[in-house]
């Protein structure tokens, strides 16, 4: 959590200029800046959301409530305008807009950028990252002329969970304690940037998060990490034991992981998958998944 402090809290206001504050010390305007951002839904206008397994989704309350901080533009009594930073890494945090007003981007985007810029080089983040929906041409063309950069183009994925599911592979296990070291080494080994399993996986299953592992001749060679996001379960990280890629161990862990997420009630499953990753994209389809949109990853600085 970034300490409130390191935001710039206060701009003086003139006729033109807003006044940024921090979401915190003005909770009643909570419900209007949902609002802004349940305004900006997928489409031409979509502002993507900042936490993965919400993407896509209405936002919530809840959702600003696990963002390191939300600013707020306002003008009198009202806000105009929001930007929401949301965790990724110890160096790295993800925006989540601005969302503003129709009309208002320009005008009260930038000092939003300023001020989330300013708190985050005083708590010593190294960059900033969003996405942004290849539709909201708006919004791509702000962020690039305020110092952003195209990185790679995602794919945001879901699957109908009531749709007719393959057949389930023997072998698919809710990972137990016992087990939680093995996939932890499993899952770091693939993704050695994710945090995913810092500091256990205990303490990520009391955030809301399952996780799997495919067992073949008593060892565990596949592994991956569900997280709950409302109706929509969200497949955050899944990935093979390297020397049993190409055994369809992942489409088989995919598999069991589908008919286990129904039987816990959820409509939908859904993913991200970057657009270079041909082999992730062809097991997702084969597998069920339609793309709902695509969105470009933008690195920019403090």
């Amino acid at each position: 959590m970034i300490h409130p402090r390191s935001w710039a809290i206060f701009l003086r206001s003139t006729m033109n200029q807003p006044v940024i504050i921090d979401l915190d010390q003005r909770p009643e305007l909570t419900a209007r800046v949902v609002a802004l951002f349940a305004a900006c839904a997928p489409g031409r206008d979509h502002v993507v959301c900042g936490i993965p397994a919400r993407m896509g989704l209405t936002p919530t309350a809840d959702d600003l409530k696990r963002c390191s901080g939300v600013l707020v533009a306002t003008r009198g009594a009202q806000a105009i305008a929001a930007l929401a930073i949301c965790p990724y890494s110890e160096q790295q945090v993800t925006f989540w807009g601005p969302a503003c007003a129709e009309g208002a981007l320009a005008a009260f985007g930038a000092p939003l950028v300023a001020a989330a810029r300013r708190a985050l080089g005083a708590a010593d983040f190294a960059s900033t990252r969003t996405l942004v929906d290849v539709r909201n041409r708006d919004l791509r063309r702000f962020l690039l002329g305020h110092g952003f950069s195209a990185w790679k183009d995602d794919h945001i994925c879901e699957r109908e969970l009531a749709a007719a599911l393959p057949e389930a592979a023997a072998g698919v296990r809710l990972t137990a304690r016992r087990h939680h070291a093995a996939v932890a080494e499993l899952l770091t080994a693939a993704f050695t940037d994710s945090g995913h399993a810092t500091p256990d996986l205990a303490t990520r299953e009391r955030e809301g998060f399952r996780h799997y592992h495919l067992e073949d001749g008593g060892e565990i060679v596949a592994a991956a990490a569900v997280e709950d996001g409302g109706r929509r379960s969200w497949l955050k990280l899944i990935a093979v034991r390297p020397d049993r890629r190409g055994s369809k161990a992942g489409k088989r862990l995919l598999g069991g992981i589908l008919h286990h997420e129904a039987q816990r009630g959820f409509a939908t499953i859904g993913l991200e998958v970057l657009a270079d990753n041909a082999i992730g994209i062809g097991l997702f389809e084969r597998m069920g998944f339609m793309r709902r949109f695509t969105a470009t990853v933008l690195v920019g600085p403090v």
